[in-house]
Parts: C-alpha cells; sequence; structure tokens
C-alpha cells in the first residue's frame, strides 16, 4: 500500500501574532470543501517546564479543498469560538463539524456544537450540552450519528460511549454499551459498510491513584447493530505488540483502518512517575535534582513513533505502511476528505507545536 504526501497550506498566525507555532488538540473536520480547524492549545512563549504559560485558542480557520491559493481564512473573538478551547474531540456530518467537550482555563467542559460554513464564514450552532464534562476523548460518525467515547472527566477517566444524533437533538445524548476500558487519548474510526463499526485503537489508562499512566495495545470494535463490544487483538506492526496514545487516524475504502504516529510511552512514563514522585518530595535539594531530570527528560525528547499502521478491520491484522515524512503529529484529528487524508497541526514534542498541514492520499 502506497502513501503520496501533499503538504497543504501551514496554519497562517492567529491576529495580532507575527507568527504561527501550530496548537495541539484543536477540533478539526470537513463541511463540504471545507476544512475546519478550531481551538487548540500551545505554549507561545516559552516551553512550560521553564515557566511558559499555556494559551487556549478561540480562532477558527477554513480552508478550502482541494488547496487552492486562496490560503486559509480566519476569524477570532467575536466570529471564533464562544470560549478558548482545546483537547476536545470533533467528527464530521453532513450539518459540519461536530465539536464536543474539551479543556478551558476554567477546566473540562461538557459544551458540544456544530461548526459549519456558510458563505465562506464559520457558523455555530450549539448542541446540547455532553451528560459530563469530558476532554481527550475519541470521537467517529456515522450518517447523521456522532459518536464519543473515553476521555478524562472531573471524576477521572471514563469508560462510557455516547451516541447523539444530530439530525434529531431531542432525543438528546444516549448512552450506549460500555467500552472494555477507561481509555483517554484514543483513536476511534468509523468503518462504513455492510455493518457500521466503530472501532477503538491504542490510547492510555490511568487511574486515579496511579503514578503513571498504561499506554494499551488493544484494539476494540463495536458493533452500532449489536450495542456490543469485542477485542479485535492488539495493534502491531506484523511482528511486533504496539502500545500507542494520542495518534490520530482514518478510514480507507471501507475494509481499511489507518492509525497515523503516537507516543509509546517511553518518555511520557518516567516524566509521569518523575512528577509524582515530585508531588510526595519535601526535601528541597532531591526536588531540585527531580526537577532538572524532568527538564532533561522533555529537551531531549526524540519526538513520536512516525509508523503508519494499517488495521485490516475483515482480518484484523496489522501490518506496517512506511513512516510519516517529517516529525509525527499527535493530539490532533485525522480528517477524512475526497482528495486524502489530512492530518492539521498538533504536537511533534512535549510542548512544541506544528503549523503544518499535511494530506496522505493511500493509492
Amino acid at each position: 500500500m502506497n502513501v503520496l504526501w501533499t503538504d497543504l497550506v501551514p496554519l497562517p498566525p492567529a491576529p495580532q501574532a507575527m507568527v504561527q507555532p501550530g496548537v495541539a488538540g484543536p477540533f478539526a473536520g470537513l463541511h463540504g470543501n471545507t476544512l475546519v480547524v478550531a481551538g487548540g492549545a500551545n505554549f507561545p512563549d516559552t516551553m512550560p517546564w521553564h515557566g511558559g504559560k499555556k494559551q487556549y485558542h478561540d480562532e477558527i480557520y477554513l480552508l478550502q479543498l482541494p488547496a487552492g491559493n486562496t490560503g486559509w481564512i480566519v476569524f477570532s473573538a467575536g466570529e471564533g469560538l464562544k470560549h478558548p478551547v482545546a483537547y476536545g474531540a470533533s467528527a464530521s456530518v453532513n450539518a459540519g463539524v461536530v465539536c464536543m467537550g474539551g479543556e478551558t482555563e476554567e477546566g473540562i467542559t461538557d459544551e458540544a456544537f456544530i461548526i459549519s460554513v456558510a458563505g465562506g464564514k464559520p457558523l455555530i450552532t450549539p448542541l446540547p450540552p455532553l451528560p459530563v464534562p469530558v476532554s481527550s476523548a475519541a470521537a467517529a460518525s456515522s450518517g447523521s450519528f456522532v459518536y464519543l467515547a473515553g476521555g478524562l472527566t472531573p471524576f477521572g477517566s471514563t469508560n462510557a460511549l455516547w451516541c447523539l444524533d444530530t439530525e434529531n437533538l431531542a432525543a438528546g445524548w444516549n448512552r450506549l454499551a460500555d467500552m472494555p476500558l477507561p481509555l483517554i487519548n484514543s483513536v476511534m474510526i468509523a468503518r462504513r459498510g455492510r455493518e457500521t463499526a466503530m472501532w477503538i485503537i491504542g490510547g492510555r489508562t490511568r487511574g486515579l491513584s496511579d503514578d503513571t499512566s498504561e499506554i494499551r495495545s488493544e484494539i476494540f470494535r463495536y458493533s452500532v447493530e449489536g450495542d456490543s463490544w469485542t477485542l479485535e487483538g492488539d495493534l502491531s506492526d506484523g511482528d511486533n505488540i504496539l502500545k500507542l496514545a494520542a495518534g490520530t487516524g482514518a478510514a480507507i475504502d471501507g475494509r481499511y483502518l489507518a492509525l497515523f504516529g503516537g507516543n509509546d510511552g517511553s518518555v511520557f512514563n518516567r516524566v509521569e512517575s518523575i512528577l509524582s514522585a515530585m508531588a510526595r518530595e519535601s526535601d528541597t535539594i532531591r526536588l531540585g535534582q527531580m526537577r532538572q531530570e524532568y527538564i532533561s527528560l522533555q529537551e531531549s525528547h526524540p519526538g513520536f513513533s512516525g509508523d503508519i499502521i494499517i488495521v485490516d478491520s475483515e482480518t484484523g491484522q496489522c501490518f506496517r505502511a512506511g513512516k510519516i515524512p517529517g516529525p509525527a503529529q499527535v493530539t490532533t484529528t485525522a480528517v477524512e476528505t475526497p482528495w486524502g487524508i489530512v492530518i492539521p497541526s498538533g504536537e511533534i514534542k512535549p510542548g512544541v507545536r506544528t503549523p503544518e498541514i499535511k494530506m496522505a492520499k493511500f493509492r
């Protein structure tokens, strides 16, 4: 399976900004021929381990596809999102891009809305609020239905699966069969064929009392018709089992599922462990040593997995289909379009974002 990569127009600077560092955790989707990227967070001044403050964004970026010479149009303030928000979940339906939950400066939110495009401008339509505030969840859509799985709530991680029919809002959010695990930062992909199914790949689990997360390799399948989950196996490159979280993915040709990149936890778990130990340490000398170790781990981070992993939804087999060109983007949402799979912005190292927009076409 060959992959043709194209670089689209990168995200432009936000209004009143000189540069665009990129954003992690943006909403992303497609309405008609328009690519929508909205919100997200970054560290515009300096890295967080040097005192940098995370900035949440309200900008909405629109790009006509296939990408021509017009470039991005940026909307902010009164024309952007109602609040700056990042790490929500998003999925595309005919009516627009459904945006669910996320994190603001005040904490996790339960807001849900649709971003549509009319007359070249974004229009935000409120949806019924989520049953519980949630961030870092997974989402996918089939027809007018949007599905929201897992994530982090004010009460810890959740294994809930919710569904909303965007053409029957009066019915509200319906809770479906719970996932086998309470997953954070997993990837959900809809396979639309003889029977619509939602596939959950990877992610991480972490209990309230755990010092570190467990990065997951499981592949779960949700049957919409049967309202039931099955374990389909483990993510692998064909030889070795892979544990990955915060990657992104999309369907190919109704049969195959493509996972792009992800965090294998090799550095992430060490950082988690140090931060947990620092929270319990009272010795100032030891705290200083721990802080230096923490900074060193972050600044020497090699980046995330660049593997493209294909899952055959009919056989459950996995294989590697090459590498992502350049730094792999995580904590973003792949967008299925008629011209290819678009991977917008995202994080390429801890604290470091990219404004690049890549498009992958499988042949």
